[in-house]
């Protein structure tokens, strides 16, 4: 193979390249083990039962509620 000789940029280029591709086969791995581990669950009537996850207000802790900050000035 021809050895040629590389740009800065180009060096940098391969490099982030190299590192994206080895993260994505990380996660491929780490994926296919968690899957080996933790299988999916297939939703049944019981687990259908549990309430949905709603997203809460957030409480204010704040000693004024909101419609007495409006009328501080």
């Amino acid at each position: 193979m021809n050895e040629t000789t590389l740009s800065n940029d180009e060096r940098r280029c391969l490099q982030m390249w190299f590192r994206q591709a080895i993260a994505k086969l990380e996660l491929e791995e780490v994926t296919d083990v968690m899957l080996k581990e933790y299988p999916v669950e297939v939703e049944t009537d019981s687990t259908l039962a549990h309430r949905p996850t709603v997203s809460r207000r957030r409480v204010s802790r704040s000693r004024l509620t909101s419609h007495l900050k409006e009328l501080v000035v």
